[in-house]
């Protein structure tokens, strides 16, 4: 008896480690086409249209509402953020600066070539952002593991609504976009094309690290868990 319950407690283990590491294709971000770069405000029709991405933190890890929309053209891949938070806090002025994630912040995460294998390859790449437009960026080697000496050529634009670092008032939020030049990806655009993406927000609010993703993925690098950015057509 002792050993048919070992047996099925391995096969439940086995299924349960397959399951977790199996890519997110249910989850979906379509990524309409703009000639030109949108400029989204607070109060945007756009953010409330069916093919955005909606997150919401729990209690335990944070209390914001992140909602994440996409565009491109032939140019860039656009990415706009938009978090609801009640406390604006950042503290890191320094580019690629190991704590930056710690501070308030936005995070993508690509696959270009949507291998969804568990290596940090040399196409994948991610970008962290703090609310005070700092960035911390790195991709993947041929090793597997992370180049923090890379630096992107992404264009970022931040805005905050409220007072950073000031916890006696209560703030709004922040939006953050974020333009990719497609050289950066090593893609040709066109409608149909599909890459792997993960979103990931970073709150804080004095209680040490607080994060939540999109795809709920461990560790956060792993294309093999990614959810799926498809560009719609003209």
């Amino acid at each position: 008896m002792q050993g048919f319950l070992f047996y099925l407690w391995v096969c439940g283990a086995a299924l349960y480690a397959c399951q977790s590491n199996q890519p997110s294709t249910l989850l979906y971000l379509e990524s309409s086409y703009h000639e030109t770069g949108l400029i989204l405000t607070w109060d945007a029709t756009e953010w409330t249209l069916p093919d955005g991405v909606v997150l919401e933190g729990t209690e335990e890890k944070s209390e914001n509402v992140l909602t994440i929309r996409s565009g491109w053209n032939e140019d860039s891949l656009y990415f706009y953020f938009r978090v609801e938070d009640q406390c604006l806090r950042a503290f890191q002025h320094e580019q690629d600066h190991p704590r930056l994630f710690l501070d308030d912040m936005v995070e993508v995460l690509i696959d270009p070539r949507m291998d969804r294998d568990t290596c940090w390859a040399e196409d994948d790449l991610v970008y962290h952002i703090n609310i005070l437009g700092v960035k911390k960026d790195d991709r993947g080697s041929a090793e597997c593991v992370t180049d923090p000496t890379w630096n992107g050529d992404g264009r970022i634009w931040v805005e905050t609504l409220g007072t950073v670092n000031d916890t006696l008032d209560q703030d709004t939020g922040y939006l953050v976009t974020l333009a990719l030049p497609w050289s950066e990806l090593d893609q040709q655009p066109q409608p149909g094309l599909e890459m792997g993406v993960n979103f990931a927000n970073g709150d804080n609010d004095g209680k040490g690290r607080q994060l939540f993703d999109w795809v709920d993925a461990w560790p956060m690098r792993s294309p093999h868990q990614f959810g799926t950015l498809n560009l719609k057509g003209k």
